[in-house]
Order: structure tokens, then C-alpha cells, then sequence
């Protein structure tokens, strides 16, 4: 049955009626005609597997020991044959320069310097893949691999339009050379290469100024792989405490590894995300890696049946992939590694996030608010996570109080992926207490002056009420939208509304600049709010 539509005069001065917004079932995630990506952004496969027109991005990863099979000898021309390749594939390069992985050392560099080689434990029962490290802190191998650094900033390929970036790499139990060490780790570190932390924080830093000089000019396009200090204990906690801000400081990008997580990154300074204590992850989009455009990307990837020992189901994952997708775009980020699985998935969201990662608030076609609820381990304890927020907020001010709504129940993650963990994917008004209406906040760089708006409610049907969109416009007068009349069908269903003129000028309780609100007899529950741009009149 169609949604009813109820359209009421408002006679009252400062009161001015809307025409009826449209309503259609399930999500709604259209942009402008015309919205073409960033720039500067792009979704990543690895080494030229380019099973979806919309990678744009090649990650080749290429071993230390191809491009440098003996001692001052070099083969570049390896590296610039797979870089055209990409080309010739549609595709742009981000540079992988393996060499902390066994497989992956010159073997000249084992027969010279006999650096000893640990078996890195497994992650996790079940873990498909075993892995051997070489410690690059051995002063011989650190100086082979920062010699190799130093010729390859010689040929200029980092400076290439080809190249969009490069991972700082590092040293862990994953894949070999993201960035973290378990205390096991460090146990079997220090007692076959003589590891410390004052060796450790030191190679970092080591590997960082040689990346710098290697990119120097395109120091945006360096991905520093790690939001805080690294390492189990406080020694090695102490020793890397500020290595981040040290990369960040000197011009690199960032990278997370972990995006598909879900409920990661919220209270990060490198990322310059903070964890408000109502329990909100709030950015600074002032902070530089987000203003100047550098590099902010992760792997949005671990998706379909061959991650079922880290995640649970697959039936779940079309959940957690919306959530992840969508905090990727929270963290500002850019760049996102994707596999088929991730691209099978909810396939009008992964064109969304296409069409609008990378933008900054000066130039983003929308902002939105996804109204949800996880609890989250903080300082041991669990704690809420409110929403998912890109330059409009939801907050629960006088008259607007929400509670969460729609329970999502799913696997846990990682060693916990047996245990059941409860999230909510809405929040709804609360009638019974006197609180009729969710309210909403615009940033004001990117709602500068009233203008026009399409503003898209992506709301669940749960119970029959009449409900209305109040925002204000240049005057000062109050606009009331016509009625949208629910029937309780349990569907979701987006409405969408256009406004003629819409002013921030933060006059609702709370200092918000539009409400939803609900005249009964039943709640509103709603998980997306989004406010779109449009065109200027010629």
C-alpha cells in the first residue's frame, strides 16, 4: 500500500508549507546528475586483478629482491613495466615495496649477512597462511634496504602521475609488513635478533626519513600505517609513543588495515578522530592530512566465504559492509582496497562511496547522518557508539531525545566470532517521554549560506504516524514539510523532500538547523538523514 499524504496550511505567522516529498521503498542513494569521483581517490585491487571497471588503482606489490639482485645492482625496469601495464589496464599504481618477508629479501642479503629468520605464530586458529620474517632492524639489512630506498628516489618514479601512493611499510604478524607486534611477537623478536625498544622506535624512524627523501615533493602520497604508538608493552609503547605525528608532521598520508571491522578508528588523534563522552565520533576536518588532500585509505576487503573464521556468516555481511563503507567515508578517507566479494555486496553503496570518498567538506555533494548504536570497549569497559556522521549531526537535545532502535544481532569479530554481539541500525523518536522529534546539525563550511536542498529520510515503517520534516529558510520562517503518514507495513522506505531554501542558522533547541518530527500516534524510527546540494540558478 502507498504511502498517504496529508497536506496542512499552516496558517501561523512564520510558518510556510512545502509540497509533498515523494516516498519510495528501500534506500535511496542518488547524488546529482553529472557527480563525477574526487580526484585524488580511487578503489584499489592488488597486483593488476582488475575484476571491476570502477578500480581505478593498481597496488603492485614488488619485492626488494627483484628490483635489487645483488649488491648495488638494480633492475627498475621490472618495476616500470608493471607500472605501464597498469596503465595500459586503466589504472593508476600505489607502490608496494616489500621487504621484511622471508620470500621477499635479496638472497644475496641472507648469504652476506646471515640475519636470523623467526616464524611468525599465526593470528588466529584457522589462519590460511604462515609467515617467515627477516628483522630489518639487523644493521646490515637496514643499511642493504635503505641503500635500495635511496636509489629508487634517484629515478624519479615516486614523482610520477602514475603513482598515487605508497606504503610505508613496517612489520607485523598479519601479512608481514603492516605495522603491530603481540607480546609473543616480541618475545621471539628479542631473543633472536636482540631486539629493544630503543632499536625498534629508531628503525621506524629510520624508515620513514628514507620514504620521505625517496618521495620527496609527494610526501601526500605516503601511507603511514599505524594510529599510535606500536607495540605490547609500555616500553615499546614509550619508545614509538609519537612515531605517528613524527610521519604526519613531515608531510605522509595514513593508512588503516582494519575499516572492515566495523567500529574501529574512533578515537584516533592520527586519524584526528575523537570519541566525544555522549559517544560520538567527531573529526577535525581542519587537520592536515584531511585539508590538503594527502593520502587516507584502508582495506575495505575481508568480505564473502573466505572470511567466515574472522567474521561469521556471510549472510552478515551485507550489514557490516554497509556500516564499514559508510565509516570509511566518516574517516575522510580516499583511497579503498576492495575485493570481488566487497564489490557483490550492496553494489548502490560501493557506487556512493565511489562518487563521493574524497571529498572534503568544501566540495562534497551531501552530508549525512546514520542513526545507529553499538557499545564498544573503551578504557575496559563497554561504552555506546552513536551514529556514523559526515558533516551533519543528530544529537539528543530537549524535545529531540532519541533511544536506538531496529536490533541488528550478529557473530562476534575476530577471536570473539562465535560470541553474538547486539547493534542498533536506527534511532526513533520517544513519544512516551515527550520527545517528538530527532534533531540535526549542518556544518557550516559546508552550508555556508541558504540555499537549495534535497534532503533524502531513509526511515522503517514501524507503526502508523504522521510525521513531518521543519527546517527554516533566509527569513527566519519555520518551513514545515507536508505530513508523511506511515502504516506500520515494517518496510524501510526513503521520503525525499525538497526545500525551496534552506538556512543553518542553528534556531532549533540545542542549536540545530532541522528536525524530523513525529504527531503520532507512533514513534518515527529512522537511519539516514541525508542533506544534498543543488545546483545554483543561472
Amino acid at each position: 500500500m502507498r504511502p498517504r499524504f496529508i497536506i496542512t496550511l499552516l496558517l501561523g505567522a512564520g510558518f510556510v508549507c512545502q509540497a509533498a516529498p515523494v516516498v519510495k521503498p528501500g534506500w535511496d542513494w542518488s547524488l546529482p546528475p553529472g557527480t563525477q569521483p574526487a580526484p585524488y581517490s580511487g578503489f584499489v585491487t592488488w597486483n593488476g586483478k582488475r575484476f571491476d571497471n570502477a578500480i581505478t588503482v593498481d597496488g603492485i606489490h614488488i619485492k626488494w629482491a627483484e628490483l635489487n639482485p645483488g649488491p648495488g645492482e638494480y633492475n627498475w625496469q621490472r618495476l616500470r613495466d608493471r607500472i605501464a601495464q597498469s596503465r595500459e589496464n586503466g589504472m593508476k599504481v600505489g607502490i608496494h615495496l616489500m621487504g621484511v618477508e622471508r620470500p621477499v629479501v635479496p638472497q644475496w642479503v641472507m648469504d652476506r649477512f646471515h640475519p636470523p629468520v623467526m616464524d611468525v605464530p599465526p593470528l588466529q586458529e584457522g589462519q590460511p597462511w604462515h609467515l617467515q620474517i627477516v628483522p630489518p632492524w639487523i644493521p646490515e639489512v637496514d643499511n642493504a634496504f635503505h641503500d635500495f630506498l635511496k636509489a629508487f628516489g634517484r629515478t624519479g618514479i615516486a614523482q610520477s602521475d602514475d603513482i598515487v601512493y605508497a606504503y610505508v611499510h613496517g612489520i607485523s604478524p598479519s601479512r608481514g609488513e603492516e605495522l603491530f607486534l603481540r607480546k609473543q611477537d616480541v618475545e621471539i623478536l628479542e631473543r633472536v635478533s636482540g631486539l629493544t625498544p630503543e632499536k625498534f622506535g629508531g628503525w621506524l624512524r629510520r624508515r620513514i626519513d628514507a620514504m620521505l627523501v625517496a618521495f620527496k615533493g609527494a610526501e601526500h602520497k605516503l601511507a603511514w600505517m599505524s594510529g599510535g604508538p606500536v607495540g605490547p608493552t609500555d616500553a615499546y609503547r614509550n619508545a614509538t609513543a609519537d612515531i605517528w605525528k613524527y610521519a604526519l608532521d613531515h608531510g605522509t598520508g595514513i593508512r588503516g588495515g582494519g575499516i572492515d571491522f566495523m567500529n574501529g578508528l574512533i578515537n584516533q588523534p592520527a586519524w584526528a578522530s575523537t570519541w566525544t563522552e555522549d559517544g560520538h565520533c567527531v573529526i577535525n576536518d581542519a587537520d592536515p592530512t584531511i585539508a590538503q588532500r594527502r593520502y587516507r585509505g584502508d582495506e575495505n576487503e575481508e568480505y564473502g566465504k573466505g572470511w567466515v573464521w574472522r567474521f561469521g556468516p556471510v549472510e552478515e555481511h551485507e550489514f557490516r559492509h554497509r556500516i564499514c563503507s559508510l565509516r570509511a567515508l566518516q574517516m575522510r578517507q580516499n583511497f579503498q582496497m576492495v575485493s570481488p566479494a566487497t564489490l557483490q555486496l550492496n553494489p548502490e553503496i560501493n557506487e556512493y562511496v565511489r562518487l563521493t570518498q574524497g571529498r572534503i567538506r568544501d566540495d562534497s555533494p551531501d552530508a549525512w547522518a546514520y542513526l545507529r548504536e553499538a557499545n564498544v570497549a573503551r578504557s575496559g569497559r563497554l561504552a555506546p557508539f552513536k551514529n556514523i556522521e559526515r558533516w551533519l549531526i543528530q544529537r539528543d537535545v530537549p524535545g529531540s531525545r532519541s533511544v536506538p532502535a531496529l536490533k541488528v544481532e550478529h557473530h562476534g569479530i575476530g577471536n570473539n566470532v562465535q560470541k553474538i554481539e547486539t547493534e542498533f541500525d536506527g534511532r526513533c523518536t520517544d513519544r512516551a517521554n515527550g520527545q517528538d522529534g530527532l534533531a540535526f546539525q549542518l556544518d557550516k563550511i559546508f552550508w555556508p549560506k541558504p540555499a537549495k536542498a534535497t534532503i533524502k529520510v531513509t526511515f522503517t515503517d514501524l507503526a502508523p504516524a504522521g510525521w513531518r520534516l521543519v527546517t527554516i529558510n533566509a527569513k527566519g520562517e519555520i518551513i514545515k514539510s507536508a505530513v508523511v503518514e506511515n502504516t506500520g507495513d515494517g518496510q524501510r522506505k526513503t521520503a525525499t523532500f525538497e526545500v525551496s531554501e534552506l538556512a543553518a542558522k542553528e534556531t532549533f533547541p540545542g542549536n540545530m538547523d532541522l528536525r524530523l518530527v513525529t504527531e503520532g500516534p507512533g514513534d518515527l524510527t529512522v537511519t539516514m538523514v541525508r542533506v544534498i546540494k543543488l545546483p545554483a540558478a543561472p
